[in-house]
């Protein structure tokens, strides 16, 4: 049995379309490995979300603005062109923002089936409170409180399986990917990848 840990960017990356390796691992997850993820990572994820659409309705606006700008212009056959353009780009603005709601949507329903859920306890809140409001300099990841909640509750669920091969997937290799929390990730006996191909690699080399 393999435990791979997931974080929120996980879901994202698979809602954007950015890692195609991740959606068919969820997909076609073989009984040998289960998947782990802190709960607060799906309310994460959902207000990732709804900053993305945030953006794209402010680029909306934008396009309207410009859209408006170029009917005003009754002479120049440039505005025309410009125009349809325009009124195309607003129609796969928000096709892309759709097939990224639909595929954010059943990456969550896919992990919610198939994923165990790390629950914040009394003891990760307690530490996580305490460093943050009173012992700031101990956070093992400055200036970013989710990351550092992220890497506590892996922490904690790992040490409950002391005999299991234990892989930490991110992508957030800036926060993740630093020697002293790589460190600290080994010595619970857990290997830190940075993308979904390294892990495949990596799990194929144990099997052969």
């Amino acid at each position: 049995m393999v435990i791979l840990y997931v974080e929120t960017n996980f879901l994202m990356a698979i809602a954007k379309g950015q890692d195609l390796e991740a959606e068919n691992l969820l997909c076609s997850l073989p009984p040998s490995i289960q998947i782990v993820i802190p709960d607060f990572c799906y309310v994460e994820a959902l207000n990732r979300w709804e900053t993305e659409k945030y953006y794209v309705q402010e680029f909306e606006k934008n396009i309207d603005k410009q859209i408006n700008n170029s009917k005003r212009d009754l002479t120049s056959s440039n505005a025309q062109i410009f125009l349809a353009h325009l009124e195309q780009a607003r129609i796969w603005n928000q096709l892309l923002l759709n097939d990224i709601q639909i595929r954010l949507f059943n990456a969550i329903d896919m992990l919610l089936q198939k994923a165990e859920v790390i629950n914040l306890n009394n003891i990760i809140i307690r530490n996580i409170s305490q460093a943050v409001i009173t012992q700031p300099e101990t956070l093992l990841i400055k200036q970013d409180i989710m990351d550092n909640l992220i890497l506590q509750c892996i922490l904690h669920h790992a040490n409950l399986y002391h005999r299991e091969n234990k892989v930490f997937l991110s992508d957030k290799s800036k926060d993740f990917g630093k020697p002293e929390i790589r460190n600290i990730l080994h010595n619970s006996g857990i290997k830190y990848l940075n993308n979904t191909q390294k892990f495949l690699d990596w799990l194929n080399s144990q099997n052969t």
